[in-house]
């Protein structure tokens, strides 16, 4: 492969790499404030003295047992957390990905220049 097609597709890599790395970080930050969401409101209404609460669901509210909403809630943490740990883990597979293409391309440049 020529040298400038090996820089180009390296340049291409990084590029990608971190369109997706950036991707990740937005949703790993979407997720932990959904997070937060949610433990908030699990933390409200365990505070209210009745057994049901109203929940919103589109543009209707829909009485329900308070148990069965913070079983929802806490159903909703862990299916978040799980999405948080493999998103955590494509974080770092990528921002190792990143890390490679940068020395790869710097060692290309100093041997270039040499």
């Amino acid at each position: 492969m020529s040298q400038p097609n090996l820089i180009r597709d390296l340049t291409n890599s990084l590029r990608s790499y971190k369109t997706q790395l950036d991707s990740a970080n937005q949703q790993l930050a979407h997720l932990e404030k959904q997070e937060k969401i949610a433990q908030l409101t699990a933390k409200e209404l365990d505070s209210y003295p009745t057994e049901e609460v109203w929940r919103s669901c589109g543009r209707t509210f829909i009485l329900q047992d308070k148990s069965k909403y913070m079983a929802d809630l806490e159903h909703d943490e862990g299916i978040i957390n799980d999405q948080k740990k493999n998103l955590t883990i494509k974080q770092k597979y990528l921002e190792t990905s990143v890390e490679k293409v940068v020395d790869n391309l710097k060692q290309f440049v100093e041997k270039e220049s040499n």
